[in-house]
């Protein structure tokens, strides 16, 4: 949670005086504002509606819903956080670690897999898309098809994925990767390639994610929330397991090919 406050203090200097009086609101009382609507937050802070939504697109959403449910996810993950300590430092690490890696294989349905590695084979072009930590897994999964003889991609640039989406057609493939499903820029990318018909399939590392909801084909990895202090050392490798599983399952389909 704690992390999550600082980023959106991180926006103060682009607000004006009633917004930054909206944010100040927001956190140090953000146990309350989860349970509010717009209305009853605009009333208690004498400001309108159309004050408190654009702060929330200052704040890098899309409105007062979307910044509402990202904030009631944190709240809601708060306790399950995995925190460093002195006392069984490496060992608490090591079971995480087995728990994410169990727990993903106990959600895999070797169907779907199946199904992905077809799309795969269908596609003339697979893009991949992931921004911030999710973008490494898509880089070695990029590599791993190209080398396969498969033209793919993944792209740095989120100005150059926004074309990307824009550019691609329903004879194509796009595999979005996202921790949280809930990333603003990955949930534009689906909705750009949803009107394009172009076929889409999701890896993320949480529940009932929006991004899910987006795509033709989704599956669920199992991550941990854990930090050390505020930085943010939840694993990645459990979403490039499933990309693993997918590929090598498209290279075993038509080794012969």
């Amino acid at each position: 949670m704690q992390v999550f406050l600082k980023r959106l203090s991180q926006h103060r200097e682009r607000l004006s005086q009633l917004e930054m009086g909206v944010l100040e609101f927001i956190l140090h009382h953000h146990e309350i504002v989860v349970h509010m609507n717009v209305d009853e937050l605009a009333k208690k802070l004498f400001v309108s509606t159309a004050t408190i939504s654009r702060t929330c697109q200052q704040l890098g959403f899309r409105g007062f819903q979307d910044f509402k449910y990202s904030l009631k996810k944190e709240v809601t993950k708060e306790p399950n956080n995995t925190v460093f300590s002195h006392s069984g430092f490496l060992s608490s690490h090591i079971d995480r670690v087995k728990q994410e890696i169990e727990s993903t294989f106990d959600y895999l349905d070797e169907g779907k897999i199946t199904e992905a590695a077809k799309y795969i084979h269908a596609s003339k072009h697979v893009e991949f898309f992931g921004v911030g930590n999710s973008l490494p897994p898509c880089v070695d999964a990029s590599r791993k098809l190209m080398f396969s003889g498969k033209i793919s991609s993944a792209r740095e640039d989120w100005d150059e994925l926004r074309s990307v989406a824009n550019s691609l057609s329903e004879d194509d493939l796009a595999i979005l990767v996202s921790y949280s499903g809930e990333t603003l820029y990955t949930l534009e990318y689906a909705s750009l390639l949803k009107k394009r018909n172009v076929k889409t399939i999701s890896i993320t590392g949480q529940h009932n994610n929006r991004l899910q909801q987006e795509v033709d084909l989704s599956f669920q990895a199992h991550v941990i929330n854990c930090y050390y202090g505020e930085m943010d050392m939840s694993s990645r490798f459990p979403l490039s397991i499933i990309l693993d599983l997918i590929i090598l399952t498209y290279l075993e389909q038509h080794k012969d090919s």
